[in-house]
C-alpha cells in the first residue's frame, strides 16, 4: 500500500463523517443552545449552588451546552447529541421557569438521589470530561439544595391547597 492510498482513504473518511455530521437521529441540539440562557429561574437556588450546576451540570442539562471541536464531528457528535437530548430530557435547567411544582419536586427528589449515590455524572462523561467530577463536599451541597427546594416547593404547594379549601369552604 502506498501513502497516496492511505491519505486518498483517509480523506475520504474525513469527509464521509462531516456529510454525517449533518444527520442528527434525536434532533438538532444546538438549535436550542444559547450561552445565555437563564437556568434555574425561579428557583431559590444559593449562587455556590447555581454556580456548581452550571460548571458540573450545564453541558448536558440545560440549553447553554458547550460543544468542543470533536462535537462536530460524527459518530461522536451522535453520541453527544443523545447524551444531551437524555439529559435535557430528564432534566433542563432551562426549562425551570416553565415547570409545573410536581415536576419539579420530581425532579428535585431524582437529582437529589443521583447525586448522592454518585450516578451523576455518568463515569463515561467524566473520564472525558474529569472536570465535571463532583467532590464529597460538591455532592453534599447539590443534595441539600435538592432537599431544602424540594421541601419549599411542597409547603408552597400546602398552602395553595390551604388557601383553596378556606375559600371553597366560605363560599367564595
Amino acid at each position: 500500500m502506498n501513502i497516496a492510498k492511505i491519505q486518498l482513504g483517509l480523506g475520504c473518511l474525513f469527509a464521509t463523517s462531516i456529510v454525517f455530521s449533518t444527520i442528527h437521529p434525536w434532533g438538532n441540539p444546538r438549535a436550542r443552545s444559547g450561552p445565555h440562557t437563564p437556568l434555574l429561574e425561579g428557583s431559590q437556588a444559593p449562587e455556590s449552588v447555581r454556580t456548581l450546576l452550571v460548571a458540573k451540570c450545564a453541558d448536558c442539562h440545560s440549553e447553554r451546552t458547550h460543544y468542543p471541536l470533536y462535537a462536530h464531528i460524527a459518530p461522536v457528535s451522535w453520541m453527544m447529541e443523545r447524551d444531551i437530548h437524555q439529559g435535557r430530557s430528564s432534566f433542563n435547567m432551562s426549562a425551570w421557569q416553565s415547570m409545573n411544582d410536581e415536576s419539579r419536586m420530581s425532579v428535585l427528589t431524582r437529582m437529589a438521589s443521583v447525586v448522592r449515590t454518585g450516578q451523576m455524572p455518568p463515569r463515561m462523561y467524566v473520564m472525558l470530561h474529569p472536570g465535571a467530577r463532583l467532590s464529597p463536599e460538591e455532592q453534599q451541597q447539590i443534595y441539600e439544595w435538592a432537599k431544602t427546594e424540594r421541601k419549599r416547593i411542597r409547603q408552597k404547594v400546602q398552602q395553595r391547597s390551604d388557601q383553596s379549601s378556606i375559600q371553597s369552604g366560605t363560599g367564595k
